[in-house]
């Protein structure tokens, strides 16, 4: 799975919309595979996080 923060002109539009300074293309480009990784550790130890709750929901009422 690949994991992408966007086109630039779409982060620069959501950076604009927070009221912080945009970044270069080229930049963006750079960070991009290393954003990509710390999106997917965190997306992954979300989506464990919400089974184990599921699980032990269903549990409860065993």
């Amino acid at each position: 799975m690949i994991v992408s923060l966007g086109r630039p002109v779409k982060v620069n539009n959501f950076l604009t919309t927070l009221n912080i300074t945009l970044i270069a293309n080229r930049n963006l480009k750079k960070t991009e595979p290393r954003a990509g990784k710390a999106i997917k550790k965190i997306s992954t130890a979300s989506s464990n996080k919400a089974a184990i709750d599921a699980y032990e929901k269903e549990m409860e009422y065993v």
